[in-house]
């Protein structure tokens, strides 16, 4: 079987592995699970992964510019493409196959070497993609279906498409692909309004409920050098911000004004002086300088400045942030150590839902609204614990009310996940059943 993985995911060197951690919680698990669901299968991915991932995961990333840049230069390939596809098929109706069209390509080369096309998008099909992203997405999706590939767009959250061109694009296109599955109901939900529905569309579950943190006996050294490690008289409550949860677009805005903070300067207050808590403020987003090595982004950059309003009013065992930048399995297993997780990145929540953390969901403060977090609070079963970052009294509501039934709540996590783990699974066994047919 050789599996060729492409999609709006595939952002520049170091984008998946290390700066937007979420992505690598669902990265990792996808490809285990395709190996252990395809045995002996050819991966080839225009996602641009290290070397060393590629090597331990036994992968091939492409690293034509092409197949991660979305300007004139992939523009203009495309275009050709479209001429060189279009006289293929031409000739191919006629009975001649003239092949060196394709394999004067190297995108329709990979697609036309491939037995299954899987697509990888998350939520970026959509609105969320640049114009030049989406329309480049839907060429490599209309041009598997002309060289007759077996399409699956897999474990995405599309949508919205406020734009009409953007609708018929995504109609034509995800109406037409073998097989769609959704992480979650309510995409399911937005594409049936829009009249994207049929029986080749399911909702199934994210994999990242199976990424494996990194084991204890390699965690000590951090532990300690975070405080970790150590009794607590209170309970501690991991705090996780991003820019999607401030009040004023864009994500990456900086700097900000420093009103921009209140709402979070007043749940510290509120947890801390109130609620009796320990906070932990940290991020589930890194950035790589251009030796691969860790640095601060924008993450960090607000909780910097947040604590930084803050000051010196608690002492480091009451309120601090993390010393060090982590990979994505020794974030989880820092986040394992929290008794309660507030987070406004929808994948550091699952790293706490998947450890039974009780967890509190920071919604987006500002547009474009991301569908996907109520969908993936219904999926744990967890709607309630949604918050608006802009409303202070819900979320000291749903924070309190978390901490105040934590154990109740870590046991209907209990029960759940498994089940969400098994809905997770399902994604690779409708892979299965479309290889076979």
């Amino acid at each position: 079987m050789k599996i060729l993985i492409i999609g709006l995911t595939s952002s520049g060197l170091g984008g998946m592995e290390y700066h937007n951690l979420g992505n690598y919680i669902i990265m990792e698990p996808l490809i285990d699970e395709l190996q252990k669901t395809f045995t002996e299968c050819q991966i080839r991915t225009s996602i641009q992964m290290s070397d060393e991932y590629c090597q331990k995961w036994n992968i091939v990333s492409l690293k034509e510019k092409r197949f991660y840049t979305y300007g004139l230069y992939t523009g203009v390939k495309t275009f050709i493409d479209i001429f060189k596809i279009g006289f293929w098929k031409l000739f191919a109706l006629s009975g001649l196959k003239l092949n060196f069209l394709l394999n004067s390509s190297s995108l329709l080369s990979e697609i036309n070497n491939a037995d299954l096309v899987i697509d990888f998008s998350g939520d970026i099909y959509g609105d969320n993609a640049f114009w030049t992203k989406f329309l480049e997405s839907n060429a490599e999706l209309i041009f598997a279906r002309m060289l007759n590939k077996k399409i699956a767009m897999l474990i995405g959250s599309p949508g919205p498409f406020k734009s009409t061109w953007r609708q018929i694009l995504a109609k034509s296109n995800l109406m037409n692909i073998d097989l769609l599955t959704n992480r979650e109901a309510k995409s399911t939900e937005f594409l049936e309004y829009i009249g994207i529905k049929g029986n080749h569309i399911y909702s199934t579950a994210c994999p990242s409920v199976l990424f494996q943190k990194e084991p204890e006996e390699l965690m000590s050294e951090i532990y300690q050098k975070e405080g970790l490690d150590k009794d607590r008289n209170r309970p501690l409550v991991g705090l996780i911000l991003c820019g999607w949860n401030m009040p004023v677009a864009p994500f990456n805005k900086w700097p900000r004004e420093d009103w921009e903070y209140q709402s979070f300067i007043e749940l510290i207050d509120y947890l801390i002086s109130e609620k009796n808590v320990d906070v932990c403020v940290m991020s589930h987003q890194n950035g790589t300088d251009k030796d691969g090595n860790f640095i601060k982004q924008n993450d960090h950059k607000i909780i910097g400045r947040l604590l930084a309003l803050i000051g010196n009013k608690y002492t480091q065992d009451r309120l601090f942030s993390l010393k060090g930048l982590y990979t994505a399995a020794e974030s989880k297993a820092i986040i394992g150590k929290f008794d309660i997780l507030v987070s406004g990145r929808v994948h550091g929540a699952v790293q706490g839902l998947s450890q039974c953390i009780p967890t509190a969901i920071i919604d987006y403060g500002h547009e474009p609204r991301a569908h996907k977090l109520k969908g993936f609070a219904e999926i744990y079963d967890v709607s309630e614990n949604v918050m608006d970052p802009l409303n202070i009294e819900q979320m000291k509501l749903v924070i309190s009310q978390t901490i105040d039934n934590k154990e109740q709540y870590a046991q209907k996590l209990q029960k759940r996940v498994p089940q969400v783990q098994e809905l997770a699974l399902k994604n690779f066994v409708l892979l299965k059943e479309l290889s076979e047919k």
